[in-house]
């Protein structure tokens, strides 16, 4: 069995919806692990023979957008925010 540790926007479309279902019901099981040097909250799902961990901070801000959730490896250094927020 291959364990991957993603985040949510990385997840294929259909597993996406499938993990956010079961973590809006409460019916993932949820764990702590390490990502990008810290521990974290996330969930496991299990999808064929493959066990995806994804940090719950990646579900909430890939679902709902974020200003501060800025991926890594496309950063944008145009981004500016309002100093009225």
């Amino acid at each position: 069995m291959t364990r991957v540790i993603e985040k949510y926007s990385k997840l294929h479309s259909s597993i996406r919806e499938q993990v956010y279902r079961d973590y809006k019901c409460g019916e993932i099981e949820r764990n702590t692990f390490p990502y990008k040097g810290s521990i974290v909250d996330g969930v496991i799902y299990q999808y064929e023979d493959v066990i995806y961990l994804t940090p719950i901070a990646t579900i909430v801000s890939g679902r709902y957008g974020s200003l501060y959730d800025i991926d890594d490896e496309a950063e944008d250094s145009s981004l500016e925010m309002d100093s009225n927020l």
